[in-house]
């Protein structure tokens, strides 16, 4: 059966079963030609497109703006830049093609593709700004200011406190004092994050101020607290998030700390608990995954003065 009707316009294909339409030998061509354009240009499979010629094709790039080359699939073989892979022999006349390609300024294009999407992106957010701005000011014509999105937002452990809290630990007389604080401030933002969050993700937000749920009734508009605290879910959600309240990928970690700091009734159970959630922040810099670090959700300070102290306790 053709490629194009096996998988016609409403049935985008996976991944895997692009690889499993193609027989054995196709299919290993395939796998080294996808593996020369990651590896050697960068570029990579995710564009898929519908041709009416050719059915479901894919296109190597670094964005949509950004592509390289098409790759169109047939019953014995596939294609590239007018070529039909079906030996190795022709599997390298593909890559030579790429190659001349990718020589004859795509770096040079992404660049400037890059660039353009970059001053785009200023004039819209210039554009956006002076519109919220001048939202704002018709929003807060009758607030009182003083009063308006005022946020208190549960506090980072500070870095000195860590240090001399582990030091203490390390001579075998840790400071009951400093870990209790350590750990309660852990405990705190943590737990914070939690309800705020989930709280967000039905449109409600708590109130700073007395703790009191309100419901928000559209992004922009005020939510008045009878305490007298009147908030924006849109800036609430931004404050949330530029002060790096803990969520994200590494949610079960700051759970599991919720649970279990309570449970802690000794010195040596309250050190072993900060120093496992600290083991996470260590494993989650040195994992290399995109996406900040746990220790920015907990720690003050810049993510290089943060990895140090981290990198610090872990090795010394």
């Amino acid at each position: 059966m053709e490629w194009k009707d096996k998988y016609q316009k409403n049935r985008k294909p996976t991944y895997g079963e692009l690889l499993n339409f193609f027989e054995p030998k196709i299919h290993d061509l395939f796998v080294s030609f996808d593996s020369e354009m990651r590896n050697r240009f960068k570029v990579h499979n995710k564009y898929h497109k519908y041709m009416n010629t050719h059915g479901w094709a894919y296109g190597y790039g670094r964005s949509y703006n950004c592509e390289l080359l098409t790759v169109t699939v047939a019953a014995d073989c596939f294609s590239v830049l007018g070529i039909s892979v079906f030996d190795e022999k022709t599997l390298n006349d593909a890559l030579l093609e790429a190659e001349n390609k990718y020589k004859n300024g795509f770096e040079q294009y992404c660049a400037d593709v890059s660039e353009k999407r970059r001053k785009n992106q200023i004039e819209r957010s210039k554009k956006r700004v002076e519109r919220e701005k001048t939202d704002m000011g018709k929003l807060t014509e009758n607030i009182d200011l003083e009063k308006f999105n005022k946020f208190k937002w549960a506090k980072k452990a500070s870095r000195s406190d860590l240090w001399r809290l582990y030091q203490s630990d390390a001579k075998g007389m840790t400071n009951e004092e400093l870990l209790d604080a350590v750990g309660l401030t852990f405990y705190v933002r943590c737990k914070q994050a939690k309800e705020v969050r989930k709280l967000m993700e039905r449109g409600k937000i708590l109130c700073h101020h007395c703790g009191a749920v309100l419901q928000a009734q559209s992004y922009t508009a005020p939510i008045k607290c009878e305490c007298g605290f009147i908030y924006t879910y849109r800036e609430y959600r931004r404050s949330c998030n530029a002060v790096n309240i803990p969520g994200g990928r590494a949610t079960s970690i700051f759970n599991d700390f919720i649970v279990k700091w309570p449970a802690c009734k000794t010195v040596s159970q309250k050190m072993i608990l900060i120093d496992w959630l600290i083991h996470e922040c260590h494993v989650t810099l040195m994992s290399g995954e995109e996406g900040r670090s746990v220790c920015v959700n907990l720690i003050e300070g810049t993510l290089k003065q943060i990895s140090d102290l981290i990198i610090k306790l872990a090795y010394s």
